[in-house]
Formats: C-alpha cells, structure tokens, sequence
C-alpha cells in the first residue's frame, strides 16, 4: 500500500514529512512448537526515488505491549517513539566529502561537474551497495555525470567505474529520451 503523510512548512523553501504511527495486525494463529524465540518480520518502506536525495524513511518498532503500558509509565510517552539521536544507525554517519559543494563550484562549467562526478564516483566505489546512501550516491553521480556529459550515450565520455550499473530513474529516463 501507499500511504501519504502529512507536509509541515519549515520555511518559505522547505517543508518536513510528519512521522507516522503504523499498527501491524497479524491473524491466525501459530503451533506453539513452530517458535523457538522470536519470528522474524521483514517490513519494506520506501520513498519514491526521486526524493530519496532529499530524505529517506526511517523505521522504529516497539511491540504494542510496550505501548499499552500503565499510564505514567515511562514507555508510554508517545515522545519515546520519536527518533533520537541515539536511534540513527551508524550508516546514517557516513561522511559525504563532496557536500557542500565549495563556493568556486561553477554550475556553468562542464568541468566542474566532471570534477564532481569523479568525486561521487571516488566515494561510491567504496560505500557498501545495501545502504541507502549508495542507492542516493549512484543517481546523484549520474546527475553530476550527465551534466558534465550532456550528449550521453553519445559523443565522447570517460568510463566510470563498472560498479556503478546504468540504473536508476533519472538515467534511465535520460537513455530512454536519448534514443
């Protein structure tokens, strides 16, 4: 299913997604001889891709027992299900070293943007390719690529590194209006 959460207005150019709570129901029953500890659930959440270079959805559980505790019980502040700092995993502590971008950075010129994507390229190669900061790396380069590269796929371009795929919305709409 898809759902839409609600917009909050930062500042005349920003705005915020609001958090979501979301209940999973589970019928039927189980053998008791069937769980040994715990069952694993696996919960897919995902944001459009293009928006994933702006934010990326985070996901925190707590089973309903927990939520149901006696009222002034420290658990049941909804405020303990917001996310802390103590809650961003260490993948979300990757440095990006080419953001900002430095204030020479001149969008004008293609070779800024070479300059750039060989960065990207530089930093990608070394992510793991299961964070999501990899999946936002390898469509930012392509951006960056483009821009330096703008007949793409034809005329002349270096190749990158075969660990990045052709792959992603906006590369894949760009071939697909270039052919």
């Amino acid at each position: 299913s898809t759902v839409y959460p609600d917009v909050k207005s930062q500042d005349a150019d920003d705005v915020t997604l609001q958090p979501m709570l979301l209940a999973i129901q589970f019928s039927g029953r189980l053998p008791r001889h069937l769980i040994e500890r715990n069952i694993p659930i696996e919960i897919s959440v995902s944001i459009a891709e293009e928006f994933g270079c702006f934010t990326m959805p985070v996901v925190q559980t707590m089973s309903l027992d927990r939520w149901r505790s006696p009222p002034g019980s420290p658990v049941n502040d909804v405020r303990d299900f917001e996310l802390s700092d103590e809650f961003i995993s260490p993948a979300d502590d990757i440095p990006i070293p080419f953001l900002p971008l430095p204030s020479e950075f001149d969008y004008t010129k293609r070779t800024d943007w070479e300059m750039l994507s060989k960065r990207i390229e530089n930093w990608l190669i070394e992510l793991n390719t299961k964070l999501p900061q990899w999946t936002w790396g390898r469509n930012t380069f392509w951006l960056t690529f483009i821009a330096a590269f703008p007949s793409f796929p034809r005329g002349t371009w270096p190749m990158w590194n075969p660990r990045i795929p052709l792959e992603g919305t906006f590369i894949e709409q760009w071939l697909e209006t270039s052919s």
